[in-house]
C-alpha cells in the first residue's frame, strides 16, 4: 500500500516545475491513494480551484482532500464569514472521503475557519464533536488515518509555529483512540513525530509545500508505504529539477514503536 500525501499546493503561487515532476513521479509509483492536507489554493479564487481540480484529475488513484485556511475567499470578508467553504465545496465536495482501501481507513477533518475571534484567524480550530465521530468509526483492526490541515501540536522544528485551538485536547483524544496516524500540512515543513499521551499515542506527519511560498525547506511531499504492519515515511524533496527520496522513519503500526529513528532529509 502506497499513499501520496500532499499539502499546501497553493495554486496561484504553485511551483509549476515541482508540480509537474511530482505528478509524473506519483503516477510512476502507482500509489493506491492520494490525500491533500489543505491549502489547495492561494486566495480561494475560482481559477485557482479550477487549476487544482485539473491537476488532481490527472491521477487514477482515489483522492481525499480537506480545505485549508487559504481555501476560503481571502479577499471577500463577508463571504469568508457567511460561506467560507462554499466555493471549495463546489469543486471538491466529491473528494471529501472517507476512503477505505485494503484495510486502511482515511477520514478528513476540517480544522480551517473563514473567520475567528482572535488576531490570527488563519490558525486551526478542532471541532471535538467531529473528531469524536471519526474516532467512533475507527475500530481496533486495520490502519486508521485522519487528514486535516493544521497540526494538533505544532512541530517543534517547523519554520512556522502554529497554535491550533483545542489542539491539545484533540491530541489527547486521538492518542486514546484506535487512530494511529494524523496527516497535516500548514507549516510547509516535512516532519514526523510520535506523540505519546498517557498510555496511548499516534504518529503526527506533516507534508511540505509544492508552491513558491517556501519557508525553511525546498518543495516536498510524502510517500507513505505500509507493508507487513510497518509504516515507512519517505519524503520526496525537490532539488535541481528532481525529487530526492529520504526516509524519515518506520513504525510498527500495532505498537507505534519506531523501527528506525526518524531523520530529516539533508538539504
Amino acid at each position: 500500500m502506497k499513499i501520496a500525501h500532499f499539502a499546501d499546493l497553493h495554486f496561484g503561487r504553485e511551483d509549476k516545475e515541482a508540480l509537474g515532476v511530482a505528478g509524473d513521479l506519483v503516477r510512476e509509483l502507482d500509489v493506491n491513494a492520494i490525500v491533500v492536507s489543505g491549502d489547495l489554493t492561494q486566495r480561494g479564487k475560482r481559477e485557482e480551484f479550477e487549476a487544482a481540480q485539473e491537476w488532481l484529475s490527472g491521477f487514477r488513484a482515489p483522492i481525499l482532500c480537506v480545505p485549508g485556511n487559504h481555501d476560503t475567499p481571502l479577499l471577500n470578508l463577508p463571504a469568508r464569514a457567511s460561506d467560507a467553504f462554499g466555493r471549495y465545496d463546489r469543486y471538491f465536495s466529491g473528494r471529501a472521503g472517507p476512503l477505505e482501501i485494503d484495510g486502511v481507513s482515511i477520514r478528513g477533518l476540517n480544522t480551517s475557519r473563514g473567520w475567528q475571534t482572535r488576531m490570527n484567524w488563519a490558525e486551526g480550530r478542532v471541532n471535538l464533536e467531529d473528531l469524536d465521530a471519526m474516532i467512533a468509526n475507527s475500530d481496533a483492526e486495520g490502519l486508521h488515518m485522519i487528514v486535516c490541515h493544521h497540526p494538533f501540536i505544532s512541530p517543534a522544528k517547523a519554520g512556522l509555529q502554529t497554535a491550533t485551538k483545542r489542539g491539545e485536547e484533540a491530541s489527547r483524544r486521538l492518542a486514546a483512540s484506535p487512530v494511529q496516524i494524523l496527516l497535516t500540512g500548514h507549516v510547509h515543513t516535512p516532519h514526523a513525530e510520535l506523540i505519546r499521551e498517557g498510555e496511548g499515542g499516534y504518529i503526527a506527519i506533516t507534508a511540505g509545500t509544492l508552491s513558491t511560498r517556501l519557508r525553511t525547506q525546498p518543495p516536498a511531499f510524502n510517500i507513505l508505504e505500509v507493508r507487513d504492519d510497518i509504516l515507512t515515511l519517505n519524503v520526496q524533496t525537490f532539488q535541481d529539477g528532481h525529487f530526492h527520496e529520504g526516509t524519515h522513519g518506520s513504525w510498527d503500526i500495532k505498537t507505534l514503536e519506531p523501527i528506525s529513528t526518524p531523520r530529516v532529509v539533508a538539504i
